[in-house]
């Protein structure tokens, strides 16, 4: 069983790691899209911010795959939970670029930017949601599986003490 989950996390921290470079470089795609081509600019700099930040946040948790606690069932939901919360964050914006709406949950942005053709989409809107719940699903489970984590062993030369000689 413990090989099993060993795989799983090897696994998973790989898919992790790769899809959160992939989420900065499509991040980073969208930052060249030119306002001309939308009907509102801030949901394309939203999504050009929310992917890359997002992308960095996944490439984080997936150098931390190996610190985590999580029976193979939970380390799916985890997987998925991240993936499904940071891809809608900045699907979001691209929705709302194009649509040239945005959604009550950006009252900020709405203030500052306002979008041309309103400010209650339900596809925005939809996606900010599923983005929340899902985000937050896979920071709590983060939070358990780090908290379960067992300690070094006291032997075990941690890098800030090592020496370089």
């Amino acid at each position: 069983m413990a090989s099993d989950t060993d795989a799983l996390k090897a696994t998973l921290r790989r898919w992790t790691l790769i899809l959160g470079v992939l989420q900065i470089t499509v991040g980073c795609t969208i930052g060249f899209i030119p306002p001309t081509a939308v009907e509102w600019f801030r949901g394309i700099v939203m999504a050009h911010i929310e992917f890359t930040a997002n992308g960095v946040l996944m490439v984080a948790f997936g150098f931390l795959v190996p610190e985590l606690r999580l029976n193979p069932a939970a380390f799916k939901v985890w997987f998925a939970a991240l993936q499904i919360g940071t891809w809608t964050n900045g699907a979001a914006g691209v929705a709302g670029a194009f649509l040239g709406e945005s959604s009550k949950l950006m009252p900020t942005i709405n203030e500052k930017f306002p979008p041309p053709n309103g400010m209650d989409n339900p596809i925005v809107t939809g996606l900010l949601t599923v983005c929340g719940v899902t985000v937050m699903a896979a920071l709590l489970l983060t939070l358990y599986g780090l908290s379960r984590s067992k300690a070094p062993p006291p032997d075990r030369v941690s890098l800030a003490h090592a020496r370089l000689d």
